[in-house]
C-alpha cells in the first residue's frame, strides 16, 4: 500500500516526519519526525508516532501556520548561496575542512599563517597597529570594520592558475615576503589543491604545482654571541618583558623551538632536573637544570607570584613563559611583537633619559627609517653574481656602511656620551647575511646557537640530541651545519697540521 500523501509530511517506513520547502524553512518551520511526548535529553519527542489521522491533522496545522506566517508579513530569514569560485573560496572551503582539522594543531597554526599570507597584501608594522586601532573603534561605534587589501591571487579562479601562475607568484612572493615564507606559501597553495582535487564541492583538475621545481635557500645557521643574548635579554628586562628573556634562557640552555618553549611545562619535581615534552614529536625530553637558568627561572617564578597579586587572578597558568599583560601563556604573534621590539632597543639601545614607552618609540622609528634608507645605503655597492671576489667586497662593504649607519645613530642621540645610555646599543643583532640583505638574529637562532655551544663544549652528537631532542636521523644534517664552523677545532687542527709539517721534515 503506497503512503498517504500531506503536505509538509513525508513517511518513513511507515513513519510520518515534517517535511518543508527551502520559503517554510526560510520562516523558522523545521522538519521533525512526528511522535508524542515524553521527550528526550536533548527536546525531541520519543514516545508513539503520529498515526494517520494525527498526521493529516498536523499537515492542516502547518499549513495555516504557514498561510497565517504569509499574511503577517514575516520575512524569511536571507538565503544566501554561497558561490565558489576564487582561490579565496577554495582555501577557505579547505580550511574548514574534516581533512583540515585532523592535521596536528601545529600544522593548521603553520598553514593559517600561510594562507593570511597568500590572501592578504603584507602590511608594515605601522599599518598593522593602525588597522587594529581601526577595528577597536569600529567595534565600539558598531560600523563596518576596515578590510585589509587583498593579493591579485586572492580573487583569481582555481583554474586560471598553471604553472606560469603559479611560477609568477612564487617570484612575488619571494621578493616581498622572503624565500622560506614563499616556499610556503607555494606548498599551502599546493596543499589546497591537492584537497580541492577530491573535494565534492570543487572536483579540481590537475595540481599545476606537480612537477615544479623551486629553489631553496641555504639552511640558516646564525651564532648569536654571549654579549648579544646578554644585550637582547637585558632589552626585555628593560622594557618590563622579562617573560620574553625567560624564553631566550630556555632557548640557550635546552634548545628548543619557540612554539614548545611558549607551552612549555616543567614536568619533573626532582629538583635539579627540567623535562618537557615535545609538541612536534611527542618526545619527552629529561635534562639537568643548568644553574644559570635555575637562577633566571626562579626569578620568573618571583615575578608570576608578584603578577598573581597585581592582577588579582585566581590561579597562573603552568607554562613557564608568562605574559605580563594578562597572566596568560602567550599566543605567537604577541610573542614575535616583543621579540622584536625587544630587539630593537638592544640594537639601538635605551637611553638614561627615555621613559620605556619613549626608548621602544626611539627603537621602532630607527628601525623603519633604516629599512626605508637601506636601499640607498647599499646602491654604491651592487653585487656581482658572476665574479665572487667582487661580490665578497660588495657585502664587505654593505656591512660596513651599515656598520656606520648605526654607529652615527647612537652618537647623534647621545652626543658621543657613554653615560647617557641606561642600556648601551648592540648593532651586531642587525647585520649584512651571506646574500648581501640586511638580516637581523632571530629568536630561533638561539636554538642553533645552544647547539653550537654544545659542540664547542665536547659534546659528541648523540648527547647533543639527547639535549636539544633532534632526531638521530638528522645527526648528518648536524654535522654539517654546526660542527663545521668550530673555529677552535679548526685552531687545534692547524696546530695538528703544523706539527705534522715538521715531522715530514719541513723546517723553519
Amino acid at each position: 500500500m503506497a503512503d498517504p500523501k500531506f503536505p509538509y509530511v513525508k513517511w518513513r517506513d511507515g513513519r510520518p516526519r515534517s517535511s518543508h520547502g527551502a520559503y517554510a524553512r526560510a520562516l523558522g518551520f523545521v522538519d521533525a519526525d512526528l511522535r508524542h511526548p515524553p521527550h528526550d535529553e536533548n527536546g525531541r519527542p520519543v514516545g508513539a508516532w503520529f498515526n494517520l489521522q494525527e498526521a493529516s491533522d498536523f499537515s492542516d496545522r502547518r499549513r495555516s501556520d504557514i498561510e497565517a506566517a504569509r499574511r503577517a508579513g514575516k520575512l524569511p530569514k536571507k538565503i544566501t548561496v554561497r558561490k565558489r569560485a576564487t582561490i579565496e573560496d577554495l582555501l577557505d572551503d579547505w580550511s574548514k575542512s574534516a581533512e583540515f582539522k585532523a592535521l596536528s594543531a601545529a600544522s593548521q597554526s603553520s598553514y593559517r599563517k600561510c594562507i593570511s599570507a597568500i590572501l592578504y597584501r603584507p602590511q608594515t608594522r605601522e599599518a598593522a597597529a593602525k588597522m587594529r586601532a581601526e577595528i577597536r573603534a569600529a567595534k565600539l561605534l558598531g560600523v563596518a570594520e576596515p578590510a585589509r587589501e587583498l593579493e591579485a591571487i586572492a580573487t583569481a579562479t582555481p583554474t586560471s592558475i598553471g604553472k606560469p601562475e603559479l611560477r609568477a607568484f612564487y617570484n612575488y612572493s619571494k621578493s616581498v615576503r622572503g624565500h622560506h615564507m614563499a616556499l610556503a606559501m607555494i606548498a599551502t597553495l599546493s596543499a589546497a589543491f591537492t584537497w580541492g582535487q577530491e573535494s565534492i564541492l570543487w572536483r579540481l583538475g590537475p595540481n599545476p604545482r606537480e612537477g615544479m621545481e623551486f629553489d631553496h635557500p641555504d639552511g640558516r645557521i646564525v651564532l648569536v654571541a654571549m654579549r648579544e643574548f646578554s644585550a637582547w635579554a637585558a632589552a626585555t628586562d628593560a622594557i618590563e618583558r622579562s617573560s620574553i628573556g625567560d624564553s631566550f634562557y630556555l632557548a640557550l640552555f635546552t634548545g628548543q623551538r619557540q612554539t614548545d618553549r611558549l607551552i612549555m611545562r616543567n614536568e619533573t619535581d626532582v629538583e635539579g632536573r627540567h623535562a618537557f615534552r615535545q609538541s612536534k614529536t611527542g618526545e619527552l625530553i629529561d635534562i639537568k637544570e643548568a644553574s644559570q637558568l635555575t637562577t633566571r627561572l626562579n626569578a620568573a617564578r618571583a615575578r608570576v607570584k608578584s603578577l598573581k597579586l597585581r592582577l588579582q587572578l585566581e590561579r597562573v597558568p603552568l607554562e613557564l613563559v608568562v605574559n605580563e599583560d594578562n597572566g596568560e601563556p602567550y599566543d605567537e604573534s604577541t610573542y614575535r611583537h616583543w621579540v622584536s621590539t625587544a630587539r630593537a632597543i638592544a640594537v639601538f639601545g635605551f637611553l638614561a633619559r627615555d621613559t620605556v614607552r619613549q626608548a621602544i618609540v626611539r627603537a621602532e622609528r630607527l628601525t623603519t627609517e633604516l629599512i626605508s634608507t637601506v636601499d640607498r645605503l647599499f646602491a654604491p655597492f651592487p653585487l656581482d653574481e658572476e665574479n665572487k671576489a667582487r661580490r665578497a667586497r660588495a657585502v664587505d662593504q654593505r656591512a660596513r656602511v651599515l656598520a656606520e649607519w648605526l654607529d652615527a645613530q647612537a652618537a647623534r642621540d647621545s652626543n658621543g656620551d657613554d653615560g647617557a645610555w641606561r642600556l648601551k646599543p648592540c648593532p651586531s643583532l642587525m647585520f649584512i647575511n651571506g646574500a648581501g640583505e640586511l638580516d637581523q638574529k632571530h629568536d630561533q637562532d638561539l636554538r642553533d646557537t645552544c647547539v653550537m655551544l654544545l659542540d664547542r663544549a665536547g659534546c659528541d652528537l648523540l648527547t647533543i640530541c639527547d639535549i636539544t631532542g633532534h632526531s638521530y636521523r638528522s645527526a648528518q644534517t648536524i654535522v654539517k651545519h654546526y660542527r663545521a664552523r668550530n673555529a677552535d677545532r679548526a685552531d687545534a687542527g692547524i696546530d695538528r697540521l703544523e706539527l705534522q709539517v715538521r715531522k715530514e721534515g719541513m723546517k723553519g
